[in-house]
């Protein structure tokens, strides 16, 4: 009886710790501050008499930040535990978030608490809360991630609605606050639920011999190609994906749709990635990664061909969840490929390098997208090539070859796997 109580709690740890990850990645910066941003555009551009590249330079000038922060905040949680970083970068992403509200209108000001809040709310995003599943999965480790990851899904889905509901009754200002103090509330619930393995980051050596998989290969200069490979295609796949993300609801609204619709538009991009992250998550656990990742590219670019030549509101349904599913897929692989290609040896640091070409993409495309349509007052151009982005970041990534150490995974589950 004793024993059977024992694995009951045993399986508790893992349920609760990945339904722990969930929630905070649901009330993290990803979907509190970046799935919204394009629905606070059009009322921040009324109220300063801004462009909407101006307006959209918050989206770019936080994700500068989460890629300047990124290989740091690894180091740190390496460090000192991802808990910690988690919980003491939330309180300051929250009252980051709070300020914006107080905005008078100076484009400085603007973007340097656009800045501040990318680089507190680094470790909330999946850089900070997708470091602990390691520490307790492998064998199922990337079920694991998909289904933390229906937390960020359902985040993104939601909170854009919210956003445009509380812009509607108390304006753009007020939502902000509100939106921090649910930030703050979920970081807190999550840092309750979540533990972590005493003595354990993900990348101590003790892990790394249970695993068998240990940094004696690849050489240094193949790491040093591998990770620049990855942070290439990290960074096209994201100025794809992501340029648009601040401006897919005025684009629809330039079309003809209501600012209603487009919200719930832009909260079907938030599904295509809940079903992107859920789906990739499974299928890397027995198909090759890179394959996985050039699928869901090609959903991502048939979504970019709808939205440049759609007539309706379902078509613009539609190309929204495809773009998620790119999205989604993109999130959910990084760090696969960061421990498939490089090691666990200084899993934070690589990974944050990893992630810190998504952020650098995500600060690209926005800004080059908003300054085209101030010139052309269309987005013809950038829904023409994206399809071109995503499929050279596939091939780069397909050109990476076979995993570390053949013979130690099959079908890209490690063959030594701990019992989870």
């Amino acid at each position: 009886m004793t024993q059977h109580a024992t694995e009951a709690g045993g399986r508790q740890i893992y349920v609760v710790t990945v339904i722990g990850v969930a929630l905070g990645m649901a009330f993290g910066f990803a979907a509190i501050f970046i799935s919204t941003n394009g629905v606070f555009i059009p009322a921040v551009v009324r109220d300063f008499h801004w462009g909407r590249a101006q307006a959209a330079e918050s989206y770019a000038a936080s994700m500068l930040g989460l890629a300047i922060v990124s290989p740091l905040v690894g180091t740190l949680m390496d460090r000192f535990g991802v808990r910690r970083v988690v919980l003491a970068s939330a309180f300051v992403f929250a009252l980051a978030l709070a300020c914006m509200g107080l905005q008078d209108g100076h484009p400085v000001w603007w973007i340097v608490l656009s800045l501040v809040i990318g680089m507190s709310g680094a470790a909330t995003s999946v850089l900070g809360y997708l470091a602990i599943l390691p520490q307790w999965f492998d064998r199922r480790l990337g079920l694991a991630i998909g289904l933390a990851m229906v937390g960020l899904g359902i985040g993104t889905i939601v909170m854009p609605a919210l956003s445009q509901f509380l812009i509607t009754g108390i304006g753009w200002r007020g939502a902000y606050q509100v939106l921090a103090g649910m930030s703050l509330m979920g970081a807190l619930m999550a840092f309750a639920l979540t533990k972590e393995k005493k003595g354990g980051s993900t990348t101590s050596r003790e892990h790394a011999r249970d695993m068998n998989v240990d940094d004696a290969s690849p050489h240094a200069g193949t790491k040093l190609l591998r990770i620049a490979v990855i942070f290439l295609s990290a960074f096209l796949a994201s100025t794809a994906v992501l340029s648009l993300g601040p401006h897919l609801p005025a684009l629809l609204i330039d079309r003809g749709i209501s600012a209603h619709d487009a919200a719930r538009s832009a909260s079907l991009v938030g599904f295509g990635i809940l079903v992107g992250r859920l789906v990739s998550g499974i299928l890397v656990d027995r198909v090759h990664a890179p394959i996985v990742a050039c699928l869901f590219f090609a959903a991502g670019a048939t979504g970019f061909v709808l939205l440049k030549q759609f007539d309706s509101y379902p078509s613009a349904l539609c190309a929204s969840v495809l773009v998620g599913l790119a999205v989604g897929a993109e999130g959910d692989l990084l760090s696969y490929m960061v421990r498939s290609y490089i090691g666990l040896k200084r899993f934070g640091l690589f990974y944050g390098i990893a992630f810190s070409g998504y952020a650098f993409g995500a600060v690209f495309g926005p800004i080059a997208v908003g300054r085209y349509f101030d010139l052309r007052h269309n987005y013809g151009l950038p829904l023409q090539v994206a399809p071109f982005l995503l499929l050279a970041s596939g091939v780069l990534l397909l050109s990476l070859g076979s995993y570390v150490k053949p013979g130690t995974r099959v079908g890209g589950a490690l063959k030594h796997a701990v019992a989870d």
